[in-house]
């Protein structure tokens, strides 16, 4: 371990931490075996709570701590904790990425989660070095409707729309910059007036696209959806700290940030980083405050500048 990652500051209370985690244990991880035991455990140790002291201030965050181990299993670590994350199984070509269940006693992943988290000296560098970050695919979904009706309401050559100079805040890796290389489908309300006969779902651009992306929709108004793609002019994403598709560690925490039980949602991330990589998104480093000015006059003229966020 690298000693200036043990040197742990003394201004955090820890119990607050440590109740941070029964909440995400009670709250968020109630259908999540793996991680509602890993945060029960760290919930009442003191001892496992008190790494993330080794963090910045602002990302003294439960979620670092489990995505700092998740990272580290991903990365290939030879250590038993492994066999309980289905992420980590479908890696190792498990079938139908089988993981250990959950229980008590030998089959018990806390002691095997603690021990790394106190001891591994990969742990201790990533809590003190990155930062929690998503990139949510999905959430292009419900981009793609909204910008196209900003383009609809501009003005537009007769028949056609007028092109986007897209600006993301909080951009991560940029993965929505790329919702023109997905395919959508948007699922109708079961029970609603709208889905009747067999009509129950409604594909959007992209329907051949290698990566579709679903969408549940509720209440009984249908999102406006283009014929075919949105016309880009030009498309950036700004973030304090930015990561790079290209890049394999980034990639990988990308996903050690998402929780390892969810399967599909890996999958997908997976498949739109393999898709980005062909053509990678533009990402710089950067904030709104300072930044965000500059990158708008840089839409060309024609097009019509749209800021967004998909808080990622």
């Amino acid at each position: 371990m690298d000693a200036g990652h043990d040197r742990i500051p003394e201004d955090v209370e820890v119990p607050a931490l440590a109740r941070q985690f029964q909440e995400l244990a009670d709250q968020m991880f109630t259908r999540l075996p793996l991680y509602r035991r890993l945060a029960e455990g760290a919930a009442g140790d003191l001892e496992v709570v008190g790494r993330l002291r080794l963090a910045p201030s602002t990302q003294r965050l439960p979620v670092l701590l489990l995505a700092a181990v998740h990272d580290r299993l991903l990365a290939g670590l030879d250590d038993v904790l492994a066999d309980w994350y289905p992420s980590v199984a479908g890696l190792r070509g498990d079938e139908g990425h089988l993981a250990r269940p959950v229980g008590h006693g030998d089959d018990d992943p806390w002691p095997h989660f603690r021990r790394l988290a106190l001891e591994d000296g990969g742990v201790a560098e990533l809590l003190a070095t990155r930062h929690t970050q998503t990139n949510e695919v999905g959430r292009s979904a419900t981009l793609v409707p909204a910008l196209f009706q900003v383009a609809l309401a501009a003005d537009a050559p007769p028949g056609g729309v007028r092109p986007l100079g897209i600006v993301e805040i909080g951009a991560s890796a940029g993965l929505n910059l790329r919702f023109g290389a997905y395919g959508y489908r948007y699922h109708l309300p079961p029970d609603d007036e709208v889905a009747s006969g067999t009509r129950t779902v409604i594909e959007s651009v992209g329907a051949g696209s290698r990566l579709m992306v679903d969408c549940q929709l509720r209440g009984p108004h249908l999102p406006p959806l283009p014929a075919s793609s949105l016309p880009v002019a030009t498309a950036v994403g700004l973030d304090v700290h930015p990561l790079s598709v290209r890049d394999d560690r980034d990639a990988r925490w990308l996903r050690a940030c998402q929780w390892p039980e969810e399967q599909e949602r890996s999958d997908i991330l997976a498949r739109a980083i393999e898709l980005a990589r062909q053509e990678p998104p533009t990402v710089e480093a950067g904030d709104a405050v300072d930044d965000l000015a500059r990158h708008l006059r840089a839409v060309p003229p024609d097009a019509l500048p749209v800021v967004v966020s998909s808080w990622v």
